[in-house]
């Protein structure tokens, strides 16, 4: 995946400009698509990872707030619990704090200053921790960090130092691995925050390389082969926000010997299973790792 956040295919500054779209606005589009067919997803609703309430500044210091996560009180205080109650966060100090990492041409934490970031937090653009870092900010596109989303962000972590931000993204990890419903607030907003501004599907080569990611942890057995399948099939034009959405429960339940295609499952999955029965009955029983799938992405050029 490389050693920065460009392996992310940054946007170019125009088309961040005039066609990004924020968390707010995402969140807002989400919920009237759902309304239109007719459906309620209280992990679309709720996308951020913390839902604070009885926020409250004094004197350019805020006090730490009951966190809500969907909906359930001190979920998250479970994650950052070994902070004392009493620290307060100076307004001030999470500016400076931004400003350290800000480009030096916009009002926003770009690609070098997330790598310096990164390198501060002593963790690879690349890894997990900085997945669970945007969703925690609730960042609307990759390898940007908004004045509003980074403070904000770290106001609702209760961190304004490097050490602090590392040790909330460590509680957090653990948490993920130990909370499935938490996971799935990650995995859905990982749709959102890997498209290109103006587009609604994730190109194959970022569906791969999100799932890749996302599946750090609660990795599903069939992994390896579903994206061995996906780079094998690379005239897949892109991967749509109901297939990312269904992959997960398809992959929490789904018995390939015993696959029923009348079922409401996307088209996708009909034809993936029906490729591993084709190969089940070919006795093609070679491993399929992620070596495979990054090789077979390399030979087409995709990757």
């Amino acid at each position: 995946m490389g050693n920065c956040w460009t392996c992310f295919k940054t946007p170019t500054e125009s088309s961040a400009g005039d066609c990004a779209t924020s968390a707010t606005e995402r969140t807002a589009n989400d919920n009237r698509d759902a309304s239109e067919r007719g459906e309620t997803d209280e992990l679309l609703i709720n996308n951020s990872p913390v839902h604070m309430t009885n926020l409250h500044s004094n004197s350019g210091y805020l006090t730490r707030p009951v966190p809500v996560l969907n909906g359930n009180a001190n979920t998250m205080g479970d994650i950052i619990g070994t902070i004392k109650d009493s620290q307060q966060i100076s307004d001030n100090t999470l500016v400076a704090l931004y400003q350290r990492y800000k480009d030096p041409h916009e009002d926003a934490i770009l690609s070098e200053g997330i790598e310096r970031l990164c390198s501060d937090l002593r963790y690879k653009p690349d890894d997990f921790a900085i997945l669970v870092l945007a969703w925690c900010l609730d960042a609307s596109q990759m390898c940007r960090f908004t004045r509003q989303e980074f403070v904000q962000g770290l106001r609702n972590l209760n961190a304004d130092t490097v050490d602090g931000i590392r040790l909330r993204l460590e509680q957090t990890v653990e948490k993920l691995k130990e909370d499935s419903e938490l996971f799935k607030q990650l995995y859905r907003f990982t749709f959102g925050f890997g498209l290109e501004p103006g587009h609604r599907t994730l190109s194959l080569d970022m569906a791969i390389i999100l799932w890749r990611l996302v599946f750090t942890v609660h990795t599903p057995k069939l992994l390896d082969r579903w994206l061995y399948f996906l780079a094998q099939h690379a005239q897949i034009r892109g991967v749509p926000k109901d297939t990312w959405n269904m992959f997960l429960n398809f992959a929490e339940t789904c018995d390939i010997t015993s696959y029923n295609d009348e079922e409401a499952w996307p088209s996708l999955f009909d034809d993936f299973v029906e490729y591993e029965n084709d190969r089940a009955n070919q006795n093609v029983t070679e491993k399929v790792d992620e070596e495979d799938t990054r090789q077979t992405l390399r030979s087409d050029g995709s990757l």
